[in-house]
């Protein structure tokens, strides 16, 4: 079968493996869609900052699939079905998954960052990370949920605790900025959309901003809502927004730290201390909150922009995403 496989830094090819057999406790699945995410160009072009990822792997973390083979032990898998893959799977053991924090799993090996993904005809994936997916929900929008929109709802939500009628900011507004701004608008925050690409601000003005301003005509001293912005998130990353975002965020706010353009970054200590200032990290999202998002998605409530692409063209998406030239989300198509 075919597959596209990280061998070490900027060597990402498609090429030719043996079809995995799910061990005991795995399904297999037919991919039907695999979302590409800026996580993966972290991993292909070395951006990490030294985090461990082994090669040779198959990359690919957003993955729908449908079930063709159950190893020893599956049940409650139902063969010919759909379903989506929770990422960071969870052992379901440990403390956090216990608590239902499944996303911060100590025993977890995460889909296409430390097990093989979905950038392939088929990937064998633990049982417990799998989520059916709704009739209403077609197999590419199934993909990008499981992270595209999983990760800003949990940013939203469970880590910024938004609360309707509040100011928030969202910076950046690609693939996850653009999801987030309608899960906001969708719970009746007031929103400021924030990028340099007025192509993106465009499209956040018709998905629920209030105002779609690019951050080079941005005072943060005088931020353009009618209310206090109370929650920034940060889907970029980089030194300049996470400072922008510190910078925006009204006394006694929070901010939600998302991207990961740069590892390190800005901290005003001082404003931070005196004005009580909440800077939070959110990773993903729980299996729990991929249901739900499923859910929300097939109830119309949100509905992510996504183009798909056969997998044979992968890795010119790669290079256009790198270029900026993806203005949502893109799932690769077996």
């Amino acid at each position: 079968m075919r597959a596209a496989r990280y061998f070490g830094p900027r060597d990402f090819r498609l090429v030719e493996v043996e079809r995995p057999v799910p061990a005991r406790g795995e399904v297999l699945l037919r991919v039907r869609a695999a979302g590409l995410c800026h996580s993966d160009l972290h991993i292909i072009f070395d951006e990490l900052g030294g985090f461990p990822i082994p090669a040779p792997l198959t990359l690919g973390h957003e993955i729908c699939g449908e079930a063709v083979e159950l190893g020893e032990d599956v049940t409650g898998i139902e063969i010919g079905r759909r379903y989506a893959v929770f990422g960071p799977v969870g052992c379901g053991n440990c403390a956090y998954c216990r608590a239902g924090r499944d996303n911060l799993c100590t025993g977890s090996r995460w889909m296409g960052i430390a097990r093989d993904g979905g950038y392939a005809d088929y990937v064998a994936v633990p049982a417990q990370a799998l989520v059916p997916v709704p009739d209403a929900v077609p197999d590419a929008v199934a993909a990008v949920a499981t992270d595209a929109v999983l990760t800003s709802y949990h940013a939203l939500l469970t880590v910024g605790r938004l609360q309707p009628g509040e100011g928030v900011a969202i910076l950046g507004v690609g693939g996850l900025g653009l999801n987030a701004v309608q899960i906001a608008s969708a719970l009746g925050a007031v929103v400021l959309a924030v990028d340099i690409d007025e192509r993106k601000l465009e499209l956040a003005r018709r998905h629920g901003a209030a105002v779609a301003l690019d951050s080079r005509q941005l005072d943060p001293q005088q931020p353009p809502l009618d209310r206090p912005i109370t929650l920034v998130a940060d889907f970029v990353g980089n030194d300049q927004t996470k400072l922008l975002a510190q910078q925006l965020v009204a006394r006694g706010g929070r901010v939600v730290l998302v991207g990961l353009a740069s590892v390190g970054g800005p901290l005003l200590a001082l404003r931070d201390i005196s004005e009580e200032i909440a800077v939070l990290g959110s990773f993903w999202g729980t299996r729990a909150e991929l249901a739900t998002v499923l859910d929300v998605i097939a109830r119309g409530l949100v509905r992510p922009r996504v183009e798909t692409h056969p997998l044979e063209e992968i890795l010119t998406w790669v290079e256009r995403l790198r270029a900026g030239e993806v203005e949502s989300r893109v799932a690769l198509v077996p």
